[in-house]
């Protein structure tokens, strides 16, 4: 699945004749007409050998009503008996540009049918945008759990140039772009389809037009006042909400707050285990490179003894025990080992740790785009009680002492009181909308945290049990017994009691 231009560039791609073989997606029988393509987020991606995106056309028109649906997102990335391929997107080529503090990287873009096909479409983005697309999905979609970006900041220019720094957010970046693609509540989100356009005059004006910092009650078609008097009001009401609960108050609640109250709670439980898991997790993965630097150590000291004698030179002695030489040399041997131990552990156990703890700020941020919904519903519950003031003020004003232009001015606050209870109204339906999304992210969330940790303790102990044979098989070279052949295992006297 990919925003309305790339489905452009496909019916292009098909018209010109190029890559027709690997560009035929396959209607299916439902009725909605909505265009969608997904994603494969497991499969390895390979650039293609020219340095240059290809041509791009213009987006075609709508599909006509009649047009049947194509595969849904789920069904593209779960494939089907008729062995249908998906889009393919990557990351790579990294290009610096400029020089000194004007310094920056741009990342090609690729998306393909096929995971050798020619790219259907090319853009290049620098990291700069890649925020800007995070921050305005969290502005379209909000209550959507968006992947983090990590590592955004590198303020020295040489550490930000570095190609170590460049290759870890290149595999960041794609491992983002990749999961917002087919992300189930992203569908239809502006931000992508100005993201992926090969127009770069769109996407400037995209990126003009919505900062990535824009005010959440923007969001909300006709509830702030256009007015920059009105704009101040509703500012002045936002602070003094905002203060009421830094005091200890406790803002409105949808008739989902129970709920709610719920979520929170598990986030709370579920961060705090995470972080000490991560902790203990972390500690068990670099006890191999300890062990390796212990081990390395060990074993360049006992060959610099060996140098200095050797008894086994003269031939004047033989014992079962092994020689100082051969400790040295199984020394070499476990520190290597090691050292592969800890590579293969952080890939495939330190690494998801880290996602799972990013996974959490994610819903975090979620979370508290939700708290932004509310606190504007809460605004504007102000606002309407602020203005119900004003309007019984001047019936009791116009009934004690009556003047000729408070009919006027009663029109005018009766008029403001309406639209504010209107502004209400769209706010609670906005806050809403952002909790059952948000609920929905959670239900996932959920499923996803606990097959990732369970994913990363079955690697760990497979790791565990893969390099034991080795290093068992080294540390037998130095037993007297004949490198272990002749060992028989020793019970012990409390065996019986499991201690």
């Amino acid at each position: 699945r990919l925003a309305p231009h790339t489905h452009g560039r496909l019916r292009a791609f098909r018209a010109s004749g190029k890559g027709e073989e690997n560009t035929t997606i396959k209607a299916s029988t439902y009725s909605p007409t909505t265009v969608r393509m997904s994603i494969d987020p497991d499969k390895e991606l390979f650039d293609s050998s020219n340095g240059q995106p290809p041509p791009s056309s213009a987006p075609p028109p709508p599909p006509e009503d009649d047009e049947p649906r194509k595969r849904t997102m789920s069904e593209e990335i779960e494939g089907g008996s008729d062995g249908q391929q998906t889009l393919h997107l990557s990351v790579t080529d990294p290009q610096q540009v400029g020089e000194g503090r004007n310094a920056h990287t741009f990342y090609r873009i690729d998306v393909r049918q096929g995971q050798y096909s020619d790219p259907l479409a090319s853009v290049r983005r620098r990291y700069s945008d890649f925020q800007w697309l995070f921050q305005r999905l969290h502005a379209e979609k909000p209550g959507s759990i968006i992947p983090i970006i990590p590592h955004q900041q590198a303020v020295q220019i040489s550490k930000r140039m570095s190609e170590d720094l460049i290759e870890e957010r290149r595999v960041h970046l794609e491992k983002f772009l990749r999961k917002i693609q087919v992300h189930p509540e992203l569908e239809g989100a502006a931000a992508l389809s100005a993201f992926f356009s090969p127009d770069a005059e769109v996407f400037e004006k995209a990126k003009k037009d919505n900062p990535g910092n824009t005010n959440s009650d923007d969001q909300l078609d006709g509830t702030v006042p256009s007015t920059s008097k009105e704009k101040a009001k509703h500012m002045l009401v936002k602070l003094g909400v905002r203060a009421k609960v830094a005091r200890g108050g406790e803002l409105e609640e949808s008739q989902d707050g129970a709920q709610m109250f719920e979520v929170e709670s598990y986030l709370n439980t579920l961060e705090s285990h995470v972080k000490t898991l991560s902790k203990t997790t972390l500690s068990l993965v670099n006890v191999s490179k300890q062990t390796s630097s212990a081990l390395h150590e060990l074993g360049q000291s006992l060959f610099g003894l060996h140098q200095t004698f050797d008894p086994e030179a003269s031939k004047s002695t033989k014992s079962p025990l092994p020689s100082i030489k051969v400790i040295s040399n199984v020394c070499a041997s476990l520190s290597a080992i090691n050292r592969v131990k800890f590579d293969e552990n952080s890939a495939k156990v330190g690494t998801p740790m880290h996602e799972v703890e990013w996974s959490i700020k994610a819903a975090r941020l979620a979370l508290k785009r939700r708290k932004e919904r509310q606190l504007t519903y809460n605004t504007f519950l102000q606002q309407v009680k602020n203005r119900e003031e004003s309007l019984e003020k001047l019936k009791v004003k116009a009934t004690l002492s009556p003047q000729p232009n408070f009919d006027s001015k009663m029109s005018d606050a009766q008029t403001a009181l309406d639209q504010a209870r209107a502004s209400t109204k769209s706010a609670l339906d906005e806050l809403d909308s952002v909790t059952q999304r948000f609920f929905r992210e959670m239900d996932r969330f959920k499923k996803s945290v606990d097959i990732e940790l369970r994913k990363l303790y079955a690697a760990h102990a497979k790791i565990q049990c893969d390099y034991s044979a080795q290093l068992n098989s080294e540390w037998d070279k130095l037993l007297p017994s004949g490198n272990g052949a002749s060992r028989s295992p020793v019970v012990s006297k409390n065996s019986s009691d499991g201690s």
